[in-house]
């Protein structure tokens, strides 16, 4: 070999050698220690009981088919709103599916959240599963919400943030934690995950 094969050799070798001592390094990063990240991660898990409730729960208000006057008003001016679908109240806290996006990506992550966007907003087709229509359907500037929709999550789940604990695997950009927790009674203790992006943590499982 001569030397500027040589050179070109040690080269591209260096270069190599130099990205994975950089992925090993990031990913054998040691965790955080719990107590300095514990109120970041109680603030998400907090947040997310607002975001559960629009995806899983019951959902954003809608004006009601059979309501008062002026809500039945509503659908009989509004002659493009589908069988399957509510109007969203427009004094709703979200009125359109970016601004739920926006609230949920403040505290999923983007991981997360793809597949949940699918069954939210684009629905889901499988033969052996079958057909799941949008929870959330947004035309001509109106957000619509599936009045078929079964809700997953029926309660707010609490936590006991004090006996929150780091456990393996965990590394400097992603962490798993078990904290305490109660949903109608029953006490649990649950494992949850979260990841360290450019803009602070995101919960990296659900909480409901």
């Amino acid at each position: 070999m001569n030397k500027k094969k040589q050179k070109r050799y040690f080269a591209a070798f260096a270069a190599v050698l130099f990205a994975l001592v950089l992925m090993l390094s990031s990913c054998g990063s040691k965790a955080p220690d719990i107590d300095t990240i514990r109120d970041e991660l109680s603030s998400l898990i907090d947040a997310s009981a607002e975001i559960n409730e629009i995806l899983f729960g019951e959902g954003l208000p809608v004006y009601s088919r059979d309501g008062g006057e002026e809500e039945t008003a509503i659908y009989n001016d509004m002659k493009k709103s589908l069988s399957a679908y509510e109007v969203v109240r427009e004094d709703a806290k979200y009125l359109s599916i970016d601004e739920i996006k926006s609230a949920a990506e403040l505290v999923y992550s983007e991981d997360y959240l793809e597949s949940v966007y699918d069954m939210a907003f684009v629905g889901y087709a499988d033969e052996t599963v079958g057909t799941y229509a949008a929870r959330y359907y947004e035309w001509d500037g109106w957000l619509y919400k599936n009045r078929e929709y079964e809700p997953v999550v029926d309660g707010t789940r609490t936590y006991d943030y004090s006996t929150m604990k780091l456990v393996k695997p965990s590394r400097g950009d992603y962490i798993n934690f078990t904290v305490d927790s109660e949903l109608d009674g029953e006490k649990l203790t649950v494992t949850l995950s979260a990841v360290l992006t450019e803009n602070g943590w995101r919960l990296d499982s659900p909480t409901y």
